[in-house]
């Protein structure tokens, strides 16, 4: 009795924690006031409804800007609903630490990674011709331009080994592939990693690729880091997949070695500029597939981000580390 008096006491004067929410997760967070007394949850249906009701609130899911963070002035905690944080990184509250930001990172990781191979089969077995033919009604085996190719015992370079690098060195290895990742951590050697190198070390490299993918945040430092210097260095016949930001990749020096069939291909999920125009020469390629954006997209990817948000909720409510957080001087 004496203990339960002691805790009704200690939850009494514990401050409570405020978080702001879309509506849409009125019933996903509905138990966790029982397990969390102390956390208070508030709803917005709209942007201009969350600036409204974002000053008494601690913690914040959605997308904020400088106006929202300027009328939050008790915010400590903001969760994005993606992973990419270009548009969030110089908001003042964010750049300077006073605000943690968390986001989807590592989370996305097993549907990019199958969209990254999708787009290289397409390339490989000549999908995208076939789909063609096969919507004029056509045999189409006579029409195939592009080569057959096999995987098997061929070299992926993945550039960016996290949440995404590493599943796409997974898939890889399932085919048959040697990978070699770039990336600015020091990475152990594993059973889906055979080499690694830096950032510097690229240029370096890149020869013994046949295939690569980048899976990189956008970042100041990455910014058109795959451009002519890089699909010089490339082996002829090589093919690119980009699957995390268009601004990675120099588009017209892409353009360049494909035509000059430097590249035998190229699969972009993402593109830059984003759309590209309706008349950009990448669209008529027979040797380039292009996805609009949405590598992201999977059926299993709500269970696995409401599992980490209400995760993040339990420890928020705790004061415990959260997990996901970014380093905007980073990028991610």
């Amino acid at each position: 009795m004496k203990a339960a008096l002691a805790l009704a006491c200690l939850l009494g004067t514990a401050s409570a924690q405020s978080v702001l929410l879309p509506e849409s997760m009125k019933d996903e967070v509905a138990g966790l006031t029982k397990e969390h007394p102390t956390l208070k949850f508030d709803f917005y249906g709209s942007s201009r409804d969350a600036k409204e009701k974002i000053a008494a609130a601690e913690g914040y899911i959605g997308s904020p800007d400088e106006g929202l963070l300027e009328a939050g002035t008790k915010l400590r905690w903001i969760h994005i609903s993606g992973a990419g944080i270009e548009r969030f990184a110089a908001l003042q509250k964010i750049k300077d630490g006073s605000v943690t930001l968390t986001n989807f990172k590592i989370q996305q990781g097993p549907e990019i990674a199958d969209h990254a191979f999708a787009l290289l089969l397409s390339l490989t077995r000549n999908l995208a011709a076939f789909q063609r033919a096969q919507d004029q009604g056509a045999w189409g085996r006579n029409d195939a331009r592009l080569p057959m190719i096999e995987l098997r015992g061929r070299t992926l370079m993945v550039i960016g080994y996290g949440g995404i690098g590493t599943q796409v060195a997974e898939r890889a290895k399932a085919f048959g592939m040697k990978v070699i990742a770039i990336d600015p951590k020091d990475l152990p050697i594993s059973q889906t990693l055979d080499r690694s190198g830096k950032p510097d070390e690229l240029d370096e490299l890149l020869p013994d690729a046949d295939v690569v993918v980048s899976c990189v945040p956008h970042t100041p430092q990455t910014e058109k880091m795959l451009g002519a210097t890089q699909f010089a260095a490339m082996k002829k016949g090589a093919y690119l997949i980009n699957v995390s930001r268009g601004k990675i990749v120099d588009t017209d020096a892409l353009v360049k070695a494909l035509q000059e069939k430097k590249l035998a291909g190229a699969g972009l999920d993402v593109t830059d500029p984003e759309p590209l125009p309706q008349d950009h020469p990448l669209w008529k390629m027979p040797n380039v597939v292009i996805t609009p954006h949405v590598a992201w997209a999977s059926d299993q990817r709500p269970d696995r981000q409401d599992e980490l948000v209400l995760t993040n909720l339990s420890r928020f409510a705790r004061g415990l580390a959260l997990k996901n957080r970014v380093d905007p001087a980073k990028g991610y």
